[in-house]
Formats: C-alpha cells, sequence, structure tokens
C-alpha cells in the first residue's frame, strides 16, 4: 500500500509524519492551500443511507506541523476536533499540544490565523475546549470543539462503553460543518473505531443493516490500517486490541 503513498514519501515532507509507515493515500489526502500542500491526513467518506458520513483521520500534530494542521481546519470549516490520545502516555510524546491552555490567551498560529481558548470544561472521560479561530485578513471569526478523550487506557480498550458513546453523542450534537477532525497518534488505532463506531451507530438509528467487515474495509481503502487488530499492522498506536476495541463496544 505504501506505493499509493509517493506524495507522503517525497523527502521534503518525510519529516511531516510522525511514523514513517502511516502515510496517507495520494488519491484521499487533504491538500493545504491552492498549491496542494502535505498534511498526514485522509479524508475518510462512509455512506449511511442515503447520506454521506465524511471525516479527516489524521496524525497529532508535531511541533513543525502545528500550523498546517491548523490551516487545514479552516480550509475544511471543521468545527469538530476529536482528540482521541492523551499528549503523553507511557512515557512517550504522542501529540504535540496545539491549543492554548489558558482561558482566553490568544495565540498566533501563523501570519494569517489567530486562536483562542474561550471555554474549557471537565466532562466524565473528556475534556470539552472550545476555540476561537480567526482569520486575521478578513477578521472572520469560527469556533472550534476540541473534544478530546482522556479514558481510553494505553495499549488497551475501555473497560466501560458508556463514555465513549457518550463522547460520540456529543461530538454529533456540537458538529455544524465540515468534515469531523479526529486523531489519535498515527490516526488510524482510536481514531478509526471512533469513525466506524459512529457509523454504526449512524445506520442504526436509520434501522438499516449493516456488516462491521464491510465497513472497516471500506476505511481502510480510505487510509492505511484503519481499525488495528493485533495482526493487522505492527504501529506505535497500537492502542486498539480486540479488532480495536469494536467488539466490546457493540
Amino acid at each position: 500500500p505504501l506505493d499509493q503513498c509517493l506524495i507522503g514519501q517525497a523527502k521534503e515532507n518525510r519529516k511531516k509524519n510522525r511514523y514513517k509507515n502511516i502515510l496517507p493515500y495520494d488519491t484521499t489526502r487533504v491538500p493545504l492551500g491552492i498549491e496542494g500542500g502535505y498534511i498526514n491526513a485522509s479524508f475518510i467518506r462512509m455512506p449511511v443511507g442515503n447520506e454521506e458520513f465524511i471525516y479527516i483521520a489524521c496524525q497529532g500534530p508535531l511541533p513543525t506541523t502545528v500550523a498546517d494542521f491548523w490551516q487545514m481546519v479552516w480550509e475544511q470549516n471543521c468545527t469538530v476536533i476529536a482528540m482521541m490520545t492523551q499528549e503523553v502516555e507511557g512515557e512517550k510524546i504522542k501529540c504535540q499540544r496545539y491549543w492554548p491552555d489558558v482561558l482566553n490567551k490568544t495565540t498566533m498560529i501563523n501570519d494569517r490565523l489567530r486562536l483562542a481558548l474561550v471555554r474549557l470544561q471537565q466532562l466524565k472521560g473528556f475534556v470539552v475546549r472550545v476555540l476561537e479561530l480567526e482569520e486575521i485578513q478578513t477578521g472572520e471569526v469560527r469556533h472550534v470543539s476540541h473534544l478530546n478523550f482522556i479514558a481510553w487506557p494505553d495499549h488497551d480498550t475501555p473497560s466501560q462503553p458508556d463514555d465513549l458513546l457518550t463522547f460520540i453523542s456529543y461530538m454529533r450534537h456540537v458538529h455544524r460543518s465540515g468534515p469531523i477532525i479526529t486523531h489519535c497518534s498515527a490516526g488510524i488505532g482510536r481514531s478509526g473505531t471512533l469513525i466506524c463506531i459512529d457509523v454504526v451507530l449512524g445506520l442504526i438509528s436509520r434501522d438499516l443493516d449493516f456488516d462491521i467487515s464491510d465497513l472497516v474495509r471500506t476505511m481502510r481503502l480510505q487510509r492505511h490500517g484503519m481499525v488495528q487488530t493485533e495482526v493487522s499492522l505492527a504501529c506505535p498506536d497500537m492502542h486498539c486490541r480486540k479488532d480495536a476495541g469494536i467488539t466490546i463496544l457493540m
């Protein structure tokens, strides 16, 4: 599959990848700007009845890709980010902090975008941050809900599904526009699990039949290794055993 990820393997883009073997397919990658710049992120489009659920699955930002990440958020008009990892797990850095952590403190992302934290709320199993993203040249301001799920044990699955199901329900409630962005560390394990469960819940709510194997196959055609199993991929983001936790959550 890596022969379908030539742009991610290009010399100038290698340093933008957290893991050298987790790359977006050229056909489904998210392009940046009018020149189609590179970020390790993939569109995931899932049919749900007559609708299409659209996501962006991406790696946790690196210190050098934070500005690219927020450029993607702005260009794709995203209003929800689902962060499925913590910054550090098992003494390993899984994700660079890409948001301001002090209320009403403004951070310059680049010469175009300014970011501020306007609300912070701790709920059972996850943290909600409401961020204000401003395009400086036009003065346009958008609000982005940053939802950080913290009840997922490292290299394991959540023991109770309730927290994750509540998280997904909240995510759907605050989603306004654009693809839902989801990331863990590599952007395939927990992120894939979240997407799969959200799609399954959408199918159930519409009283539609589904096959989880088909759903996972559809996802893997759009991003390599989505929804890990113990044998599917040897990857540093191997958090999600037992079909990435789907079996215990359904």
